[in-house]
């Protein structure tokens, strides 16, 4: 049997195909009937989940909508509050592997520390999976699993730490960590070595406080240690401990590297990681499984029409139909008070094809 396809295209036909059947029910009921466009990815899901048999969740945030990054603001981000989500959709999960598809900007380091803990108090092999982007804090929880599948196109992203500073115009300024300590040891050196430059570096320095040199420091030896740590405890749990060391170590420097990428937004693809890092990573193309390609992208392109269509910001999903989705409504960002369930619990059916878990 020939696998469907799942374009960007044929999604959006599945989408107008529901909205015409809701429109046609509703004028022959008399009665409105909304689209049920849930039910495109849930039927997407299920789909991935008849290749794979491994229990799915879904973390996407529509970051690329500036209308709703007017409104969600800071909300965008992995947050603490982000907790209640992988909780009530790990819920009803078993025990045993994971898969993860991650779609996000980054957000705070701790609120990732409380994530991870989440998901690994109840699974013992992670799998994300990356369609597109997952940059900062999202590029540090996908370094927690046991292995990543990324598209040929997918981004990550460096994962020095950024910190933010306010302008008198209310906005707001992300300067990394690593650049905030070379200033002030250029500030330490040039004066000395040129007392004529003192009276430039006068009006800088009273802006970032007493502490925010050491903060840096201690963040970015934050970022690296739990990273490694997570590296060295679960992706390269089987090498022997000296080579664990080394490897975990050659991957955090790379990711965590200020001064190579110069931008925290800068992409890390395969390409970048093959050159730089040639296979200290337990990394899949995605594209090398066609049908898991396939399928994979149909929940992702359903998770892009769902967001331009709708007023969702953050999906959090799983396999057997619980979800937990936030909303940007009339200016203000609406939190679910009902996760319903749509489906019981998926068996494994037998196996059409199986991604290897290396």
């Amino acid at each position: 049997m020939d696998e469907p396809e799942n374009s960007w295209g044929s999604v959006l036909k599945e989408f107008d195909e529901e909205v015409k059947r809701a429109t046609e029910q509703s004028q022959r009921t008399g009665s409105p009937v909304p689209a049920n466009v849930d039910s495109i990815l849930d039927r997407k899901i299920a789909h991935l989940f008849a290749f794979t048999h491994r229990p799915l969740v879904i973390y996407a945030d529509d970051f690329f909508s500036s209308q709703k990054a007017a409104v969600a603001g800071v909300d965008l981000q992995i947050l603490p509050s982000d907790k209640d989500g992988f909780v009530e959709i790990t819920r009803d999960l078993p025990r045993g592997p994971l898969d993860v598809i991650l779609h996000s900007p980054g957000g705070l380091l701790e609120a990732t520390e409380a994530i991870v803990s989440i998901l690994r108090d109840k699974f013992n092999h992670l799998r994300f999976i990356i369609p597109n982007i997952a940059k900062s804090a999202a590029t540090m929880l996908a370094l927690s699993g046991d292995e990543i599948v990324m598209a040929s196109s997918a981004e990550l992203g460096p994962i020095d730490p950024q910190f933010n500073f306010p302008r008198t115009d209310g906005t707001i300024i992300p300067s990394p960590a690593q650049a905030i300590i070379d200033q002030f040891e250029g500030a330490e050196r040039e004066p000395s070595k040129n007392p004529s430059r003192l009276p430039a570096w006068i009006p800088i320095l009273p802006m970032y406080g007493p502490s925010l040199y050491q903060d840096c420091k201690n963040a970015l030896k934050l970022s690296k240690d739990v990273v490694r740590t997570w590296l060295m405890e679960y992706m390269f749990k089987e090498l022997p401990k000296k080579q664990k060391i080394n490897r975990a170590r050659r991957v955090v420097n790379y990711f965590a590297n200020h001064k190579h990428f110069k931008s925290h937004g800068r992409k890390i693809g395969i390409r970048e990681i093959e050159k730089n890092l040639n296979n200290l990573l337990k990394l899949t193309k995605l594209e090398d499984d066609q049908i898991f390609h396939n399928r994979l992208m149909g929940v992702y392109f359903t998770l892009f029409h769902i967001f331009q269509r709708g007023t969702a910001f953050k999906i959090f999903w799983n396999n057997v139909g619980k979800k937990f989705v936030r909303h940007v409504q009339g200016g203000l960002v609406q939190i679910p008070v009902q996760i319903p369930v749509q489906r019981p619990p998926q068996s494994s059916p037998p196996a059409e094809s199986q991604i290897p878990s290396n």
